[in-house]
């Protein structure tokens, strides 16, 4: 009887703990990406990594196109639906971010990649702030302007209607204040947009134009690079902290190798796409190196404005001085 109870009592002593190693934390992510994209493939991929790496610990379900914009992503993650989300454009979160959006702030990947590393902690910290730990950086390729005529240009794209994400009023009264005339949609309602009339010119880098078919109504791409595409993978901290620290430890790992794969195959994926495009009639707008520094100037001027306004003065401060460093060494 004796030895029946002492049974019973070392099973319920040790009951918690079997449940606690039983426990499978089931992560839903989402995004605006286009499902069987380079990104979305990448992802679920690295959701696979997760669940083989932890023997099934933690389960990632990717959900790609699930929202229309990233205003309404990031309400949703703020309540915990999803509990992670892939940002394209993460000023949605932060304005600190925007800092990693000035069209001819950086001439390379490495340069770019450089100064994302040294303010990686201070990205971290606005995240923390929303509730989010940092998983990891994507990178989309190089903005470059679409449009459905030529142009060759600054004066020629104040001519255009140009997209500009919906609910980001700072960067729609930037655009007006320097004579362009632009027009805010989800990007889910570009290629509407573009069928109607509603824009006639976008930014985007060439292997999105592709993907979703934009470049078919604005056939001309003005080849000046802008700037990279830099987005990021978030988790909810309330999600985060029921993971294990060693399990924290491999998803951490997984979502870096995503990273790499991503800054290894995004540079050719974008000439990839810039080939087909031209083989399907998309017309490559190349400039001499007078004009394009012509260009760079200009632009240069328009969004000096951005420091204190679009962009904080300290992060802004902060980004230049670790570019020129970076060039510096050189």
């Amino acid at each position: 009887m004796k030895s029946r109870s002492l049974i019973i009592l070392v099973a319920l002593i040790l009951a918690p703990v079997m449940l606690f190693a039983q426990r499978t934390d089931r992560i839903q992510l989402g995004s605006i990406l286009p499902a069987n994209s380079i990104y979305d493939r990448g992802l679920k991929q690295m959701a696979a990594d997760w669940q083989r790496e932890t023997e099934g610990r933690v389960q990632l379900r990717v959900q790609s196109g699930t929202v229309k914009d990233e205003a309404t992503l990031a309400r949703r993650l703020s309540v915990g639906r999803p509990q992670a989300a892939v940002f394209v454009q993460p000023g949605e979160i932060s304005e600190a971010f925007n800092v990693l959006s000035i069209p001819f702030f950086f001439e390379s990947d490495d340069e770019a990649f450089h100064v994302v590393e040294k303010l990686t902690p201070t990205f971290e910290r606005a995240l923390a702030d929303e509730g989010l730990v940092l998983l990891n950086w994507g990178h989309g390729g190089w903005l470059r302007f679409f449009t459905a005529d030529r142009v060759d240009d600054l004066d020629g794209l104040k001519r255009t209607k140009i997209f500009t994400t919906a609910g980001d009023e700072k960067m729609e009264q930037w655009y007006k204040q320097n004579g362009f005339d632009p027009t805010p949609l989800a990007i889910t309602d570009v290629l509407l947009g573009l069928n109607t009339g509603l824009i006639n010119a976008y930014p985007s880098p060439p292997y999105g134009a592709l993907l979703m078919g934009w470049y078919d109504k604005a056939p001309y791409m003005l080849d000046v690079p802008l700037t990279p595409l830099l987005g990021i993978t978030v988790i909810t901290e309330r999600a985060w902290s029921g993971i294990s620290a060693e399990d924290q430890q491999t998803l951490r790992a997984s979502a870096k190798r995503f990273e790499q794969t991503l800054r290894r195959d995004v540079p050719k994926e974008e000439q990839e796409s810039v080939d087909q495009m031209v083989a399907r009639g998309l017309t490559v707008v190349d400039l001499d190196d007078a004009a394009i520094a012509s260009f760079r100037d200009v632009a240069d001027e328009l969004t000096a404005s951005w420091r204190g306004t679009i962009i904080p003065a300290d992060i802004y401060d902060l980004a230049l001085r670790e570019r020129d460093a970076f060039r510096a060494a050189r």
